[in-house]
């Protein structure tokens, strides 16, 4: 397994901010990519709340990770599979329960997001761990009917943060 890990990482190198120094090169070892993926979930979250990629070499294998078409499709398959949870009769064996009601009533911002995501071009790991995180909280309005949040909103700050290259200069666009 460790060395299909080492072999899987194509490039030698990510762009990592030292202090007092800025951005450098940082060449990206064995133990750097196990961390990615052992640490994917904290990562995720690290990234959704606005810190930088480029702050550790983690936080920029993850981010080069979601952003990848693959992981893309994947969220948009995601997104599908809910809405056809939402609108298909009620299945006792469902992997997730939805809150049939509010993804209904989202659906096209659902299909808006998908249609982001499938679109090409780039987008910011900022807005991909927000949806990675809203699609993996089971308390999130996705599921949970007593989730205050408003469903629609939630996944429109998604769509625009998929946009956004620095989330502390909100309104810059993903480049």
């Amino acid at each position: 397994m460790t060395s299909k890990l080492i072999f899987m990482v194509t490039q030698q190198t990510v762009l990592v901010t030292v202090p007092g120094t800025g951005l450098a090169e940082c060449r990206i070892r064995a133990r750097d990519v196990w961390r990615a993926q052992l640490w994917a979930a904290r990562l995720d979250r690290l990234l959704a709340g606005g810190e930088a990629p480029e702050s550790s070499v983690a936080l920029a294998l993850r981010a080069q990770r979601l952003v990848r078409p693959v992981a893309r499709m994947e969220l948009a398959r995601a997104l599908l599979r809910l809405l056809a949870l939402a609108v298909g009769p009620p299945q006792a064996t469902a992997p997730a329960r939805v809150d049939r009601r509010r993804v209904r009533s989202a659906a096209a911002e659902l299909h808006l997001l998908v249609d982001r995501l499938v679109a090409g071009g780039p987008v910011s790991a900022y807005g991909v761990a927000q949806l990675r995180g809203l699609l993996a909280d089971g308390s999130s309005p996705l599921y949970h009917r007593a989730n205050p949040d408003d469903l629609s909103a939630r996944l429109r700050g998604v769509r625009a943060a998929l946009d956004v290259l620095d989330p502390a200069t909100p309104g810059r666009p993903a480049a």
